[in-house]
């Protein structure tokens, strides 16, 4: 199935699941297997390493770039399902956003707060249900490494008006879309499950790049809402198909690149799900 991506998610999907750098070779014969070119490769790598997400090893190996490792850990926690959430006793999680501050900043300090599912409820005031594990200490570290902006401050609250927690409930979220998301992404999933065995290996390893990247979107754009505000049903459906699949789609891919002595640490999906707020 050529031409189904590009060499830059091409490679940053692969170079995200390697547990070791990946030489040039192994890259270019991959590309090939999606119908790009040796030289389109090349040059998606050379401004991948100028823009900081890659790097180079000495003996011209490439590995995922650490400034990309925060977003990269961050998307993987798909994988951790239900345990990354404790019971919602109605307090909600806060971060006050000062005004101002360079624009790139602002907005890389929003996408930090969408990324953990905190929508702006007031004025400079980000907020969710104070439903994750982590807490506030833990999720103020994490804001931190995702780029939240100086001088913002988390905190956890409670008793808010009825009728205003009734407004950020309708209306920070889009649960319904979200809902629909994973249903459609599940649904790809069962049918790509039930023919992957008899696909040749190129089909193989663009569907499972392509179908994976999907559903691991659909989850990580789920802000972890608890049940009392929208329900994670199929949320936890998808999660459970998306662990079996990503098995199937390691031993393909792990295959192709002949990595059966170390493997993957999982299969290389379409990584716009590295950009996925709600």
């Amino acid at each position: 199935m050529p031409g189904t991506t590009s060499p830059k998610a091409l490679l940053l999907g692969l170079l995200r699941v390697s547990p070791r750098p990946l030489a040039v070779r192994q890259l270019v014969a991959v590309g090939d297997l999606f119908g790009l070119g040796g030289g389109a490769v090349r040059v998606a790598l050379t401004r991948l390493v100028a823009a900081g997400l890659v790097a180079s090893d000495e003996r011209g190996s490439y590995r995922l770039a650490a400034e990309a490792d925060p977003v990269s850990r961050w998307a993987d926690g798909w994988r951790a399902g239900e345990r990354r959430l404790r019971a919602w006793t109605g307090a909600w999680l806060c971060v006050w956003h000062p005004r101002g501050g360079e624009r790139g900043e602002r907005a890389r300090s929003h996408r930090a707060l969408g990324r953990l599912g905190l929508g702006e409820g007031r004025d400079g005031l980000w907020l969710r249900p104070d439903n994750l594990r982590a807490g506030t200490a833990g999720i103020a570290a994490q804001l931190e490494q995702l780029g939240l902006a100086p001088g913002a401050v988390p905190f956890a609250a409670r008793d808010f008006p009825a009728e205003v927690v009734s407004g950020w409930v309708g209306g920070l979220w889009p649960i319904r879309s979200i809902a629909d998301r994973q249903v459609r992404a599940l649904r790809d999933i069962e049918r790509s499950r039930a023919r992957l065995a008899r696909l040749a290996r190129r089909r193989a390893l663009a569907e499972t790049f392509l179908v994976g990247g999907a559903a691991i979107r659909a989850l990580v754009r789920d802000p972890l809402l608890p049940d009392e505000v929208a329900s994670g049903r199929h949320r936890r459906e998808l999660t459970d198909a998306m662990l079996d699949y990503d098995r199937r789609g390691r031993a393909v891919w792990s295959q192709a690149l002949e990595l059966a002595s170390t493997g993957l640490d999982g299969a290389p999906t379409h990584p716009d799900a590295l950009d996925a707020t709600p």
